[in-house]
């Protein structure tokens, strides 16, 4: 499952939640520092790992 980042609006907190796309879709989560809904989502970097070399 993937995992989330997102940044409280109220207390600046940020977090990780891990979220099925369905879940993820359906609404923001709560900050788990302070109980506010008002978070955003950061972009966060990724990588992807392959099997072939480059």
């Amino acid at each position: 499952m993937p995992v989330y980042d997102y940044v409280c609006m109220d207390c600046h907190q940020p977090f990780e939640v891990v979220l099925t796309l369905t879940e993820h879709d359906k609404e923001a989560p709560k900050c788990p520092k302070c109980g506010s809904k008002n978070v955003e989502q950061e972009a966060a970097a990724f990588f992807a790992v392959t099997s072939r070399k480059s």
